[in-house]
């Protein structure tokens, strides 16, 4: 993620190396840092459609003494990451910027990721619907920066609470922060708090002891017709989310996908509160399919449940439930 102030350069011309057999469409910054470079004439041209078929304009390469910014413009953000997404850096202190109305996004050799948050990101108060932060959209190491206060934003993938559209965007590290649906317009208020990371120089948190324990009275297990009504039953259960995790309290939004608050009434034996009732089983189907087959199941089975759901958003938000268990990945 880049971590310097750009300034304006003067825009040096494109070079050209010798051909190469196979055209590189993406660009490479020069040796010196102050230019880029393509393989042959061919790949210039692909490259120079691609930009234009985005809406994109060429601004030049900003050099700072350390880092290169190869720096576009357009007018839509969501056709700038687009494009983004289609290019390719293997470089450290190279990005590939663009700057457009709604921020200004870029690619580093640690993926995608939006140089600061918009000003109306911090206005909370006028949010139509709440909904939880999904998986990371990409690297998770813009999640540690956003913890050590470097940058102020790291992106997620976000499920409309209106119109169920799924796209990534930038949002602050524990916290809430305002985001507007690219389909439908809607405002809606992304509660990060169910994303933690662990440094490396921090003791690493305990994994659920009930992963490895066969105490869990469910029955999930047998055979592939048992495994698809399991699948349909996580969809239907995260569907449901979608729609009524904004009626609950902001307490209420904390203990929900709380592992260890989950995992306490689990052990109980006793039956959950009727308001948290969905992610309390969510998380025992997690630790049941664990048991009996691990990472692999679990991966297919919340596979199976996206394709069956409504909202197909299983994959973003399954992880807030399934967090600590055997080797799943928050």
């Amino acid at each position: 993620m880049a971590l310097f102030n750009r300034r304006p350069k003067n825009t040096p011309a494109i070079e050209q190396s010798p051909s190469a057999p196979v055209p590189v469409v993406t660009p490479r910054p020069t040796s010196d840092g102050k230019g880029i470079t393509f393989p042959d004439k061919a790949a210039i041209d692909h490259w120079n459609r691609r930009v234009a078929d985005a809406g994109l304009t060429v601004r030049g390469v900003e050099y700072n003494g350390q880092a290169s910014y190869l720096t576009l413009a357009g007018s839509d953000a969501e056709r700038a990451k687009a494009f983004l997404g289609n290019e390719f850096v293997d470089r450290e202190l190279y990005y590939i910027v663009v700057e457009t109305p709604d921020g200004t996004w870029g690619l580093d050799i640690g993926g995608l990721y939006l140089e600061q948050l918009r000003p109306w990101q911090l206005d909370t108060g006028s949010a139509e619907y709440e909904v939880p932060a999904g998986s990371f959209a990409g690297n998770s190491h813009g999640a540690e920066l956003a913890k050590l206060g470097r940058v102020d934003n790291f992106l997620v993938w976000i499920g409309c609470g209106r119109c169920a559209h799924r796209w990534a965007d930038g949002v602050r590290y524990q916290n809430r922060t305002l985001t507007r649906c690219p389909s439908c317009g809607a405002k809606n208020l992304v509660d990060s708090s169910n994303v933690e990371v662990v440094l490396v120089d921090e003791q690493p948190g305990p994994s659920s002891p009930l992963s490895t324990s066969s105490s869990v009275p469910t029955a999930y297990s047998g055979s592939e017709q048992q495994r698809e009504r399991i699948a349909r039953r996580i969809a239907e259960l995260v569907d449901a989310n979608q729609v009524h995790y904004g009626e609950l309290s902001e307490e209420q939004q904390k203990q929900f996908t709380d592992w260890r608050h989950l995992d306490a009434i689990i052990s109980s034996g006793d039956p959950p509160p009727d308001w948290i009732g969905r992610g309390v089983e969510l998380r025992s189907i997690g630790h049941q399919l664990n048991r009996e087959g691990g990472i692999r199941l679990m991966r297919e089975t919340a596979a199976e449940a996206d394709r069956v759901s409504t909202y197909h958003v299983v994959l973003e938000v399954i992880t807030l439930f399934w967090g600590s268990i055997g080797d799943w990945q928050s």
